[in-house]
Order: structure tokens, then sequence, then C-alpha cells
């Protein structure tokens, strides 16, 4: 059975990567936010895209997001999240809408989290776009994570576009370090397998640097 699985695993990347295309590039990202009230806080965050890869090696600066997203605490460990993503691309400025419920569940060495998104672009017509993550997260040191501490973060990531009904999959390990009480820096890579229900025609790879910053 396990030569089974590895022969298809071979076969199965072969296939990917025969049939789609591969560009890779970096994901650096700021975020910052702060408590309006006890159970209220207001993120904002800036995030740029730069391919080094398409097609062929060259750097070609992308896109910039840029974020404001209020979190509303409803329980101990839920979330409910609101708010609006711009995005300038080529002279342009999209707009997005978003709502999220996040869970958090802390289990004896880890801490497993959920993420249910629904989100709007607004376009010549609204797209509609479904999201779904799962988050592990542990310590490196202990049970919990203390300032001055590394910790693992590996996301799984699902999202589905309601308009032409495709499926994206977002897989992410990262390595975090706890700067102080309120900020830390997690640095890793994403893939991401475009159009999944289909043929998979787009396989990306970015290099992630994600800095949070509590006020």
């Amino acid at each position: 059975m396990r030569r089974v699985l590895v022969l298809f695993s071979v076969l199965w990347i072969g296939k990917v990567f025969a049939q789609s295309t591969f560009s890779a590039g970096l994901l650096p990202k700021v975020v910052t936010s702060f408590k309006v009230t006890p159970n209220i806080k207001w993120a904002n965050g800036i995030e740029s895209r730069t391919f080094i890869y398409d097609e062929e090696f060259k750097f070609s600066h992308s896109l910039v997001d840029v974020s404001s997203i209020f979190s509303l605490k409803t329980r101990m460990n839920n979330k409910l999240n609101f708010g609006f993503i711009f995005r300038f691309k080529e002279g342009k400025v999209e707009y997005r809408s978003l709502q999220h419920y996040n869970i958090i569940q802390r289990l004896e060495h880890l801490q497993l989290g959920h993420r249910f998104a629904f989100e709007q672009f607004y376009d010549d017509i609204i797209n509609l776009r479904g999201r779904y993550r799962v988050t592990l997260q542990k310590a490196l040191n202990g049970d919990k994570i203390d300032v001055y501490e590394w910790y693992m973060k590996f996301s799984n990531e699902y999202l589905w576009q309601f308009n032409d009904e495709t499926l994206e999959i977002r897989l992410s390990p990262n390595l975090g370090y706890r700067l102080s009480k309120k900020n830390k820096i997690e640095i890793g890579v994403e893939y991401r397998a475009s159009d999944f229900t289909r043929t998979i025609d787009k396989n990306q790879l970015w290099t992630r640097c994600t800095m949070y910053i509590s006020l």
C-alpha cells in the first residue's frame, strides 16, 4: 500500500507540472492592530506581491493589497471579522469586502484554528468566494509560546470561486518568533494550486514574511 501511495504521488506531481504553469515570488506583509474596546480589535495590513519567476527568472512587481479589518470577540476563543481589502494593480484599484468567523481550540500541546470566510469582489459584476482554513500552531520549546521563543505554524486553505466554480488549494508551513508579548514575525512558504476541480493549470510558490505589530 505504501508503494502504491508513493507511486500515485509521483504520478500526480508529474501530471501537475506537465500540464500547468509555474511561478514563484515574494509576499512581504506588515499587520498593525490595536484594541478599540476589550472585545473589538482593529487591524490594518499592507502586503506586496513580486514575481521572481514567471516562465523565466525576472523581478516583476504585481500588486499591493491594503486591508482594514475589525474583529469582534463573540466568545472566549471565537471571533467575527468584517473588513475591506483595496488592491492596487496596474494603475487600477480593486475592492473586496470580507466576513470571517474564527474558532480557536487550545489543545494539550498545540493550538488548532478554523476560519470560515465569505468574500465579495466588486468589478463589472460581483464575484463571490468562500474560504475555509485550518491552522496548526505549536511552540518549539514547552507547551506555550513565550517571548523570545520559536514556534511552528502550518495552514491548509481551500478557496471556492462561486462564479466560475473553481477550487484553489493552499499549503503554508511557517516558522515564527515572538519578539515581545505583542509583536511577532513569521517566515515561510506558501504553495497554491488553482483550478483544482478541473486540470491544475497554475502552480505558485511564494516566500512569505509577515510582521505582526500590536499597538
